[in-house]
Parts: C-alpha cells; sequence; structure tokens
C-alpha cells in the first residue's frame, strides 16, 4: 500500500491532466500530496520549508518566461519577427524542411548554451511565426528537447547530476556519455518517426523525410563523437554542425540569406554562452541568495537569479527597442501572462518538492518508488529509463532527475550483477527524454505561446516518450547482454 501511495501524486498528475486538464490536475494533486506528506511523518516546520522552496523554484521559472515573452514582444513591435519568417525562404522551397531545420536545430543550440528551459522559451515562438500551429510547436520542441537534454548546458546533467555525487572516475564519465549519445540516437529515430506523424496530422503528408533525416544526422555525428570526449561541449557543436552544413548544403549556388533578422538571438546566444567561457564572469554569476535551514527542518532553499536566462533576455530586448527607436517598452503582454502561469505552475513545482522532502520517519516518496522498481530483477534495465523520466516528470530537471535517482540506479546494477555504466545511461537518457512531458516545462512553454490548454501538449507527448524510454530500455538491455 505504501508504493501506491508513493506513486499517487504522480497517478493523479497524469491521470486528471489528460481528462480534465492540467489546472485541475495540479490543484487535486497538490492537496492530496500535502495529506501523504503529514501521512509521511514529516512536520509543519518541513512543509513550510518545502513551500519555500517551491515559490523560489517557481520564480526561477517565471523569471525565464518573462524574459523570453519581453524579447519576442519586443522584436514583433519592431517587425523583426515578421522579418526574421522571411529570412530562410531562398533555402528551400519546403516550408516543412525549414520547420525542421529550426526546431532540431535552435532547440539542440539553446539547450546547449543555457538550459532552463530556454529552448521551450524561444524556439515554438519563432515557428508559430513561420506559421505553424502554437500547440504542435511546443509538443514538437520539447520533444526534441527531450533527446538534447542529455548533456543539458554545457555537460550539467553528466558532470554535476552524475559524476560529482557518486564519485565517478573521468573514464566512467566517457563511458556512461558515449553509451547514453549512442541510445539516444537510435531513440532519436523513433522520436522523429512519431513527429513526423505528429506533424503529418496537422499540416498534411510530409514530402521531405528523407531529407530531415539527413539534417538529424549532421548534428547527432558529431553529437556522439563529442559525447566521449567532451560532453559539455556536445550538443553545442553538434547544433552549430548541423546548421552550418545545412545551409551549405541545401542554399542554391549564388543566392543570397538575410541573416540580419536572426541578429538579436545571435547576440543572446553569446551572452548565454559568455558565462561557460569565462571563469571568473561565471564565478560572479553564481551568486546565490540562501535561505538555510528553514524553519528548523534542515531544508535549504536558494536562487541564483544571475545565472538564469532572465538577464540577457532583458538586455537584448533593449537593445532591440533601443536600435529600432522604440517609443515605448511593450511590457503589459509580458507581465499579464505571470499571474496566470503562477497558478497553475506554484501547485505542481510544490508537488515535486513535497515528494522529494517527505522522508520524516520513512524514506522519501521518491526512494520508495526507486525501490519499487529496483524489485523487477532482471527486467529492470528496461525500466530504467523510466525512472530517469519520473525523476525529471517530479523535479523539472535532467540533473536533479540523476540527483535524486543516479544512486538508486547504480545501486539496483550493483545487486543485479550487471554494467552500472549502462544502468547510469538508461538514468541518464530516461531523465533527458522526460523533458518532453515535465510540467513546468509545458506550463512554460505554453505560456509563452499563449497556449492555455496545456492538456494538448501532455496528450501530444505522452506517449511518443513512454515508447521511446521503453525503445531505449530495449536498446540498453540488448547491450548488457552481449556485454555478459
Amino acid at each position: 500500500m505504501i508504493y501506491l501511495f508513493a506513486l499517487l501524486p504522480i497517478l493523479l498528475l497524469v491521470a486528471v491532466s489528460l481528462t480534465k486538464g492540467v489546472k485541475p490536475a495540479v490543484l487535486v494533486s497538490s492537496v492530496v500530496t500535502s495529506a501523504l506528506f503529514f501521512y509521511w511523518g514529516a512536520g509543519g516546520g518541513h512543509y513550510l520549508g518545502a513551500v519555500v522552496v517551491s515559490l523560489l523554484t517557481t520564480f526561477n521559472i517565471l523569471l525565464t518566461v518573462l524574459g523570453a515573452v519581453f524579447l519576442y514582444t519586443v522584436m514583433q513591435h519592431t517587425g523583426l519577427i515578421e522579418q526574421l519568417t522571411h529570412s530562410l525562404d531562398k533555402l528551400h522551397p519546403s516550408k516543412e524542411l525549414r520547420f525542421f531545420l529550426l526546431a532540431i536545430g535552435l532547440t539542440a543550440f539553446f539547450e546547449g548554451v543555457a538550459g532552463f528551459g530556454t529552448p521551450g522559451a524561444i524556439v515554438p515562438l519563432i515557428l508559430i511565426a513561420l506559421g505553424f500551429e502554437a500547440v504542435l510547436s511546443v509538443s514538437v520542441v520539447l520533444l526534441f528537447d527531450g533527446l538534447f537534454a542529455l548533456f543539458g548546458a554545457v555537460g550539467t546533467p553528466i558532470l554535476i547530476g552524475l559524476q560529482a555525487p557518486l564519485g565517478l572516475a573521468a573514464a566512467d564519465v566517457n563511458t556512461i556519455g558515449l553509451t547514453a549519445a549512442l541510445l539516444m540516437s537510435g531513440v532519436g529515430l523513433l522520436v522523429l518517426a512519431l513527429v513526423f506523424r505528429l506533424v503529418g496530422q496537422e499540416q498534411g503528408p510530409l514530402a521531405n523525410r528523407r531529407l530531415v533525416l539527413l539534417l538529424y544526422a549532421f548534428l547527432m555525428l558529431p553529437f556522439c563523437g563529442l559525447a566521449w570526449l567532451a560532453p559539455e561541449l556536445a550538443t553545442v557543436f553538434g547544433a552549430l554542425c548541423m546548421l552550418g552544413l545545412s545551409v551549405l548544403y541545401f542554399k542554391p549556388r549564388g543566392v543570397k540569406l538575410d541573416l540580419r533578422p536572426w541578429l538579436p538571438y545571435a547576440v543572446l546566444a553569446v551572452l548565454l554562452l559568455l558565462p561557460k567561457l569565462l571563469p571568473p564572469l561565471r564565478q560572479f554569476l553564481d551568486w546565490e541568495l540562501a535561505f538555510e535551514n528553514l524553519f528548523g527542518s534542515g531544508i535549504r532553499g536558494g536562487i541564483k537569479p544571475l545565472q538564469s536566462p532572465f538577464l540577457p533576455f532583458v538586455a537584448v530586448g533593449l537593445g532591440v527597442a533601443l536600435v529600432c527607436k522604440l517609443p515605448s517598452l511593450p511590457l503589459r503582454e509580458p507581465l499579464g501572462k505571470m499571474g496566470n502561469v503562477f497558478v497553475v505552475l506554484f501547485p505542481s513545482v510544490l508537488i515535486a518538492q513535497l515528494m522529494i522532502y517527505s522522508g520524516g520517519t520513512q524514506p522519501s516518496m521518491v526512494r520508495y518508488i526507486a525501490e519499487l522498481l529496483s524489485h523487477l530483477g532482471q527486467l529492470y534495465p528496461v525500466f530504467a529509463p523510466l525512472i530517469g523520466i519520473m525523476g525529471t516528470f517530479i523535479t523539472g530537471s535532467t540533473t536533479i532527475s540523476n540527483l535524486v535517482f543516479g544512486a538508486s540506479q547504480q545501486q539496483a546494477a550493483v545487486s543485479l550483477g550487471i554494467s552500472s555504466n549502462v544502468v547510469l545511461a538508461l538514468q541518464l537518457v530516461g531523465a533527458s527524454l522526460g523533458n518532453a512531458v515535465c510540467l513546468f516545462n509545458i506550463i512554460a512553454a505554453a505560456s509563452v505561446a499563449n497556449i492555455k490548454n496545456y492538456k494538448a501538449v501532455l496528450a501530444h507527448n505522452l506517449m511518443p516518450t513512454l515508447l521511446a524510454a521503453l525503445l531505449a530500455g530495449l536498446l540498453g538491455t540488448g547491450l548488457l547482454a552481449v556485454l555478459q
């Protein structure tokens, strides 16, 4: 019964989201999770501590949403968005090919540069401006983000999420990174096929699937190569290779592309990447507003506002407004979204924190979930990616999913006598895939795109994500059989 109670918040979130909508789901599940929190033996101080951590996390996400909407609104008022939508018309006559070029390339690039849900805040708006439906654009970008969040912003999920807490040797990190990248490249083909189906349902039959597969190869080959050598560079370098090779391959001879409307996003990318290249600046931006031992609970809360993409978004937006001599700043729309987003986002974040900190007189809910799945025996590797997905679904982060479940995945592998590196690679793959169905990402990206029906995005992405996890588990099980 205790295992059912541990799973109940997740089961309610998924079931009610798909039947009644995300807003009723997070409200119902937050009430149930609050009751379970006290049933687990935690006290009032622990509850208040979890509430404060949830508020800080919600504020951090809202900053990204606010900054992204501000920049886009400024560019829209100055006419840059309209220019941007036509800037690649001469690259290839196929609108769907341009859709996939931007959806794959820009999602990978901004994920590798910034993380923090940045791709979901930027790329769908560009696709919508090209004339694609909002729910489709958000769904596809989040599905692709599920592939490229593998190494997140400069390798954080594997370096901070796995190597540091587990004390992994550099050789083990290389092996895990390469294994995860190869598994994800295979899983990505399934995701791509399911995206073809999704886009075909909305836009009609696709005529350039082979060319889209070529785009995918342009990215995945350098991605897998660098996963072994330098996972922190794999996503950014893979995206740049894809975008560069695509222009060289598709651009007709003698044709000049007007890339000036893309300049604000290029400047944004530089500002986001700069702290990674300059250690002194990174140390300065690492300043944290921390709250120790909240309400005597031992729970620590903190926020690093200078690391948020908010400041680069605002800086570029102000620069565009100044250069284009915008008479006034469009603030009403960005600020207007914040209240509506908070009502849905905060309860979903609260559910995650309550599940993590629920361990009062017994292990937390998330630990019980990991223990339940570890009882699967030799079938365990098939379901290992599902643990990673649940971690990201609960916490909203590939890195935190690895921090929460990495140790239990490693212990399960040791007890079963199988390669812990392969199992940790499956955890990493699952944690990355979870970004496609994580409610934090869905709420933030949908809100930026002015979508109120969050349920539609979850309905689009749930089955592809679960099928991708199953394929990853099967491929991992096959690899383990070969190694043994």
